[in-house]
């Protein structure tokens, strides 16, 4: 039984978290086309989103489980963005080195570089989509004007009429989500204790999926029946406190990136027979950070190590209503949480109160 039951979380950790790895592992391949400044408004949106999606989904309601009742599912969180997370305006580099087969041109020995000037050969910024933008790739074209020739030691050789309308850097499209979002999966469990207490844990062992890499998540909480010091309340009240943690790597155990989150809030329902309407008050916060990896440097024409960087959810404090289901022992919940980045909700498992 032990062993059946283990297999089954195991089913649920992968169901919940498939589709999460995926993206990941594409952001990873689009981050090596993009330098610092790129990758960060790049990918900035997106994890972001993933940060706010962490602390949704904590409560369906109020009332807390009996000693040893507990809750067992998945959790399913979006976060939503606004038209001006779908582009970003980056300002390119004062040259670019590039092959001259880059521009089109032939008969130069093997090591010879032709350098390109902002505002001359090509334009000074340029507006991209960002990870949740459209799935459009951006070009940056040349404008013509004269370029420097180096020979393969970098000495200067001569000076070269630039065609324009020639392809020096793509950058990568978005996944254009649309109202989708940005989507997570959570597995939750929920254990009723003495004294008007509640353990959440939210958990997931290393799992490897296919090409994708692998995840690691693990967050854990405590809930406090407050209406029991309350004679006579007509309402369910509690407060909540959660943080959490998850890892993605490569196969090759590279980390790529990790997330962390913490929140602490209080929640109020009312059962009617066996639907339960709740909302609630919740403060928070979110950091997303991006480890070292190999991105494209425009102003050398190569690839080089970039430094890791940081990204903080923009959702700090959050407003939930929402509604859930108790059919028999299955628990079915949706909720709507209104902040800087809108969150929807939804959820099911096994209820056991």
């Amino acid at each position: 039984m032990k062993s059946i039951f283990r297999f089954a979380i195991a089913i649920i950790c992968v169901l919940a978290l498939i589709s999460s790895l995926a993206t990941a592992q594409d952001l990873n391949q689009q981050l090596s086309k993009l330098g610092q400044q790129a990758a960060v408004s790049y990918i900035s949106p997106i994890l972001n989103g993933w940060g706010n999606d962490l602390n949704s989904g904590i409560y369906c309601s109020a009332d807390l489980h009996d000693v040893l009742g507990f809750d067992i599912g998945v959790k399913a969180a979006s976060s939503h963005f606004t038209d001006g997370d779908k582009t970003y305006l980056l300002t390119l580099p004062a040259s670019m080195t590039v092959a001259p087969s880059d521009l089109g041109l032939t008969g130069y020995p093997a090591g010879y570089t032709v350098t390109l000037t902002s505002g001359t050969n090509y334009t000074s910024s340029i507006t991209a989509n960002t990870a949740v933008g459209a799935k459009d790739e951006t070009n940056i074209t040349t404008l013509g004007g004269t370029g420097v020739v180096k020979n393969a030691s970098g000495a200067t050789v001569g000076t070269i009429a630039i065609p324009a309308n020639k392809t020096v850097q793509t950058l990568p499209g978005g996944y254009d989500p649309g109202k989708i979002g940005v989507p997570l999966a959570m597995p939750q469990l929920n254990l009723g204790l003495p004294f008007g207490l509640e353990f959440m844990l939210r958990y997931a062992p290393t799992i490897k999926a296919g090409d994708y890499g692998k995840f690691n998540y693990m967050g854990f909480g405590l809930r406090y029946d407050i209406d029991q010091w309350i004679p006579l309340c007509p309402v369910d009240i509690a407060i909540h406190f959660m943080t959490q943690k998850l890892t993605f790597k490569s196969n090759s155990d590279q980390d790529i990136f990790t997330g962390t989150a913490t929140a602490y809030g209080v929640e109020v329902s009312k059962k009617f027979f066996i639907l339960t309407l709740y909302g609630g008050f919740q403060l928070e916060n979110s950091t997303l950070t991006v480890s070292d990896f190999t991105g494209y440097d425009a102003g050398l024409g190569q690839n080089v190590t970039i430094q890791g960087f940081e990204v903080k959810g923009a959702d700090k404090s959050r407003f939930t209503v929402g509604a859930s289901l108790l059919l028999l022992f299955i628990n079915v919940h949706a909720e709507y949480s209104f902040a800087t980045n809108p969150v929807l909700a939804a959820g099911v498992g096994i209820s056991i109160r």
